[in-house]
């Protein structure tokens, strides 16, 4: 490729290139030439990666133009030819130091970039090894290889020829191979150099569980170090119980059995949490351990903070179960409310369900739940499903107690009332105008007994009778066979007048009460006597007496 020449600059007719080439390194002195109106031009038959002199000149019908300066060029580059040689490793624990053989300059059909480290884990040394006896009685140690556990590619830059390299695993066969590479890609593998990493302390256990069997005694169980780095001869078990104070002494236990991989412990404090340390043994050591907190279980029991929602035909409980707690079996057992109502018990129930649905109930119907556990009721509650009530059931309105209550309620008011109103009745006695009247009609039907002024009776004194009768707390003085009650008597009359208008005390026999308004003369209380009293009342002078 050039830059073409500016035409202005042709100066004549027929104007071309002439291209001239040759090898750089001398084995073709002679110049290669050819005419060409313009770039670009393909040379063939040149060989990968060769070095050429190049030189490009401008020509017309007059002849050529300056000679110019040849340039060094080269054709594409290919695949590498050879591969490193002498591969030597050193290994310490987990990292190697690779060294090589560099290839030939010319081999590399490019401009070399570098090397690449293949590494294949064929396993551990044991397992390599049996790995290996296996493969060859198959058919070689070539078809053994193929069955290679992991891979592992180092890129070394430049031309460097040693590498360390790091990561390896221990207790571990390796395989190794080197290849060189340029733009074009790499060249074939050296030969494999296989080597081994020495034994090292394990790393942890897998995993670690426990199981209780009582409530002073776990078993532990594990399961072998993913990288037992070496050949396993057992492992060591470190327990310590958790307090406040940290003074806990450390229990240890020494497993020489590597196939084993549980291990029971005894006369644990089941109220108390331990922290368990467990290492794999090789001979090269203990390696880091698999560290768990865990406790005994105790004694399951029957959940007793249960949730409750409550449905038309079931209900739905549902609880946590006990951390601590092995799993218990118990049942439901729950009671209608009604006339007749008998215990029923659910099917088998497991804590370790945390939930279970009570179904078959009656709707609107008062239910008592129960669990029981040994001799005492561990959980009792109270529920009434939803929708209508039966008919007949001990809920029914007409049964229920407050309404039994409430009527009682009403019928004793209603009897005291009646009673308070029949005493009111029998206390109230007889109106006064109607003892006036039946006493009127007693006077008329008796005879008037005019013998004896002494056995004369007022009618004041029986008004005072009757009075008494509806004041029995009031006193009345009797005024018969009193010859001075009997002046005073006759002095004066007080006439009053009761509801009906009729007279009180008229029965009496004293005159009108005279007033000076009254009188037609002057009265003399000394010259004038005072006139007889009447043998007898007439009911015809009590009649025309004025008002």
């Amino acid at each position: 490729m050039w830059e073409e020449l500016d035409q202005r600059l042709h100066n004549g007719p027929r104007f071309q290139y002439k291209v001239s080439w040759r090898q750089a390194q001398g084995r073709e002195p002679h110049w290669s030439h050819t005419h060409v109106p313009g770039p670009p031009y393909l040379v063939n038959g040149t060989g990968a990666f060769s070095s050429y002199q190049m030189k490009v000149q401008a020509v017309n019908s007059l002849g050529e133009g300056p000679h110019p300066v040849p340039s060094i060029g080269h054709s594409g580059e290919d695949y590498p030819l050879a591969s490193p040689s002498n591969i030597s490793v050193s290994v310490a624990n987990s990292s190697s130091s690779v060294r090589w053989q560099p290839v030939d300059t010319h081999t590399v059909q490019g401009h070399l970039l570098g090397y690449k480290i293949y590494l294949k884990r064929l396993g551990s040394q044991g397992g390599a090894m049996e790995h290996r006896e296996e493969s060859e009685m198959e058919g070689g140690v070539e078809r053994g290889m193929e069955r290679e556990e992991e891979g592992l590619v180092v890129v070394v830059q430049g031309s460097k020829t040693e590498e360390t390299v790091t990561g390896l695993k221990l207790y571990s066969l390796y395989e190794l191979s080197i290849t060189t590479f340029n733009s074009k890609g790499e060249g074939p593998h050296s030969p494999t150099h296989r080597f081994s990493t020495p034994e090292g302390v394990p790393g942890p256990p897998a995993s670690l569980g426990f199981e209780s069997p009582s409530e002073t005694e776990l078993t532990l169980h594990w399961r072998p170090p993913i990288q037992p780095n070496g050949r396993l001869v057992g492992y060591v078990l470190q327990y310590q119980q958790i307090s406040d104070s940290g003074d806990s002494p450390l229990q240890l236990e020494v497993i020489y059995d590597p196939t084993v991989t549980h291990f029971l412990l005894e006369g644990l404090d089941p109220h108390s949490r331990y922290v368990f340390y467990l290492r794999g043994r090789t001979t090269a050591g203990q390696g880091p351990p698999i560290t768990r907190e865990c406790a005994t279980l105790l004694d399951g029991v029957p959940p007793s903070n249960i949730s409750i929602v409550v449905g038309e035909t079931s209900v739905n409980l549902s609880w946590v179960p006990g951390d601590r707690y092995r799993n218990h079996s118990f049942h439901i057992k729950y009671l209608s409310k009604t006339v007749g109502g008998k215990w029923e018990e659910s099917e088998q129930v497991n804590t370790m369900q945390a939930f279970y649905s009570l179904t078959g109930l009656q709707p609107g119907t008062q239910y008592r739940l129960l669990i029981t556990h040994g001799n005492y009721t561990h959980w009792e509650e109270e529920i009434q499903t939803t929708g209508p009530e039966p008919h007949g059931v001990e809920g029914d309105f007409a049964t229920q107690g407050w309404f039994i209550g409430m009527i009682s309620a009403v019928v004793l008011l209603m009897l005291l009332l009646l009673v308070l109103c029949f005493i009111k009745r029998s206390k109230g006695g007889k109106y006064a105008v109607k003892d006036k009247e039946e006493n009127q009609m007693d006077s008329e039907a008796r005879p008037m007994k005019d013998e004896t002024f002494g056995e004369y009776r007022s009618l004041e004194s029986d008004g005072d009778e009757k009075r008494s009768v509806s004041q029995p707390s009031l006193c009345v003085e009797s005024k018969l066979g009193s010859d001075d009650s009997l002046a005073e008597y006759g002095d004066s009359v007080d006439i009053q007048f009761n509801e009906d208008g009729s007279f009180i005390g008229q029965y009496s026999g004293r005159g009108p009460a005279p007033t000076g308004n009254e009188s037609s003369g002057p009265a003399s209380p000394v010259n004038q006597d005072p006139p007889p009293p009447p043998i007898g009342p007439s009911f015809s002078g009590i009649l025309d007496r004025p008002s």
